[in-house]
C-alpha cells in the first residue's frame, strides 16, 4: 500500500509539474494575444504609410503643377510686355503720321498765306 501511495504521490507531483507548465503556456498565450494586437496595430500603421505615400505623390504633383503655373505666368508676363511694346510703337507711329499730315497742312496754309500777303 505504501508503494501505491508513493506512486500516487509521484503522479501528483507530475500533475503538479504539468499544471505549472500549463500556467506557463497560458502566460505565453497571453503574450501571443498581445503580439496579435501589436500585429493589428502594425497593419494599421502600414495602412497609414500607404496613405502617406499617396499624400507624398499628391504633394509632388502639386509642386509640378505650381512649377508649370509659374512658368506659364512668366511667359504671360513676357508676352504682355512685348505686346505693350508693340502697341506703344504702333500708337507712336500713328501719332507721328498724324502729326506729319498736320504739319504738311499747316505748311501749305502758311505758304498760301505768305503768297497772298506778298501780292
Amino acid at each position: 500500500m505504501e508503494g501505491n501511495l508513493k506512486q500516487i504521490l509521484s503522479e501528483l507531483k507530475g500533475i503538479k509539474t504539468d499544471i505549472g507548465e500549463l500556467k506557463g503556456i497560458k502566460a505565453d498565450i497571453g503574450e501571443l494575444k498581445g503580439i496579435k494586437t501589436d500585429i493589428g496595430e502594425l497593419k494599421g500603421i502600414k495602412t497609414d504609410i500607404g496613405e502617406l505615400k499617396g499624400i507624398k505623390t499628391d504633394i509632388e504633383e502639386l509642386k509640378m503643377g505650381q512649377a508649370r503655373l509659374e512658368a506659364g505666368q512668366q511667359k504671360l508676363q513676357k508676352n504682355l510686355i512685348e505686346s505693350l511694346g508693340t502697341y506703344t510703337e504702333k500708337i507712336t507711329e500713328h501719332v507721328d503720321d498724324k502729326t506729319e499730315v498736320l504739319n504738311k497742312r499747316v505748311y501749305k496754309v502758311e505758304s498760301k498765306t505768305e503768297r497772298l500777303s506778298r501780292q
